[in-house]
């Protein structure tokens, strides 16, 4: 009867996510289309040189605020939000993305600072360069010098002097079918691997933890967390749409980022105690029932929540930001081969379920003692991705500053969160520092608890 009553409430559940997807997706409906990457780019263009000329007024407050304003509109409503940033990501390289995002600050930090005008046009006409020299490539024409030298003479041709005319009568560009499938199979697999793999590593160790120590009765709140994470990753895309069209992209998109990075840092809290409390169990290798019978009395209510919220946040965390790009690129045609897409995310979605798999039926055959290890540092590791991925987001919202470390010469690894900031690196040293307290810490209570357990059972 309970089954039949969760079954129910299950669909009840489902069903209001198809409507409220359906609420989502409509929110696209009358949003302006656009042919290919080389007209958003455009568009950017023209946005960012207002913003040069903008500053030509004057450095007083209101006139760098005016002109930041315009250098956000070009970042959050075009290159964020139309999924510009993540298929350069995903197409090109994720280093690509980082140094696009950059100069974006760049120009912010040059005009907050009261540089010159020529400073922050050299800025601006860098950036714009590299906007279209990446929309060149993912519109299929960037693939050798001939074919830029076409598109600059194509733009003169149609009168680039005048930007608005240009947007009026754009050339179309177009992809090439081949371009066009690469593209958007290339973009989907590699963006539901990346925001997926980190879900689907947290969900596999805690199901693996629970199944290992005999404590299968507490799967149903794992699932149902992670299935929560889906409705509420659905319901904050249309609240993020919602408020877009209330207060306009650029606001809603550094709110998002905000979001996000308070999302990440509430995420390395939650796993940082549960690869805690995994930890504190490892020491079982010899006394395996005296441990388990541990194991299910330290599982209480708390414990509980905390697995089931380690889950929701799992998915959570980027299920909003994921949902909102395949939006933008379902609704707007830039080129993208719908079925190559969804064959991406398919392909994806097979590899993440393989991986699942693979984790837990290897963790089944772990022995207890390096399973509990092994599980901890994983998600000590994910720990340290978070704390940096969570200084990344606040820097894009212009929440904190950048300091570039030089001596890493650009070297960044996006699964890890490592980027080349002062500011993203000192808390995952931190996290890094507190990970092997925490072993140490563990592995002497441990020989303690081994020692006394011996020492009782030689009594017996």
């Amino acid at each position: 009867m309970k089954k039949i009553i969760f079954l129910k409430r299950l669909c009840l559940f489902l069903i209001a996510l198809a409507i409220t997807a359906g609420v989502c997706m409509q929110s696209y409906a009358d949003t302006k289309k656009y042919e290919n990457w080389e007209t958003v780019a455009d568009e950017m263009t023209e946005i960012l040189n207002e913003s040069v000329e903008i500053y030509k007024q004057g450095t007083d407050d209101a006139t760098k605020e005016a002109t930041k304003k315009a250098i956000n509109k070009a970042y959050f409503q075009y290159y964020e939000k139309l999924g510009f940033e993540k298929t350069v990501m995903s197409y090109i390289s994720a280093q690509r993305g980082s140094d696009v995002e950059n100069k974006f600050y760049l120009a912010k930090k040059a005009v907050k600072e009261g540089k010159s005008v020529e400073e922050v046009k050299e800025i601006i006409d860098s950036l714009t360069a590299m906007l279209k020299e990446d929309a060149a490539k993912l519109d299929g024409v960037g693939d050798s010098d001939t074919s830029s030298e076409e598109s600059e003479a194509q733009k003169e041709d149609s009168g680039e002097g005048d930007t608005s005319a240009q947007h009026d009568k754009a050339v179309p560009v177009g992809k090439s079918s081949a371009a066009s499938a690469a593209s958007s199979f290339l973009t989907a697999f590699g963006l539901t691997m990346r925001e997926g793999l980190e879900a689907i590593l947290v969900i596999a160790a805690i199901i693996a933890y629970l199944v290992k120590t005999d404590n299968k009765k507490y799967l149903k709140g794992v699932y149902l967390g992670a299935v929560l994470g889906i409705g509420f990753s659905i319901f904050l895309a249309v609240i993020f749409n919602m408020v877009s069209s209330a207060i306009g992209a650029a606001e809603s998109g550094m709110t998002q980022e905000i979001f996000e990075g308070i999302a990440m840092f509430v995420a390395v809290g939650v796993l940082f105690y549960v690869s805690n409390w995994m930890l504190s169990k490892s020491e079982a290798e010899v006394w395996s029932r005296y441990i388990k019978s541990q194991v299910e009395k330290s599982i209480g209510r708390g414990n509980m929540y905390a697995l089931a919220f380690a889950s929701f946040l799992a998915v959570f965390r980027e299920g909003a930001e994921l949902i909102l790009f395949f939006q933008a690129m379902i609704a707007n045609d830039l080129g993208t081969s719908m079925f190559h897409m969804w064959l991406g995310i398919i392909i994806a979605a097979i590899c993440l379920a393989i991986v699942y798999i693979v984790i837990v039926k290897f963790s089944m055959r772990l022995p207890l003692k390096p399973f509990f290890m092994v599980t901890s540092i994983l998600m000590f590791i994910l720990c340290i991705s978070f704390a940096g991925k969570g200084v990344y987001e606040l820097q894009e919202a212009d929440v904190l500053g950048r300091t570039p470390v030089g001596w890493m010469n650009g070297f960044s690894v996006e699964l890890l969160g490592i980027y080349p900031r002062v500011e993203t690196l000192v808390p995952q040293v931190i996290m890094l520092v507190l990970m092997i307290v925490s072993l140490v810490l563990h592995s002497n209570n441990n020989k303690k608890i081994r020692a006394k357990l011996e020492k009782e059972q030689g009594q017996k």
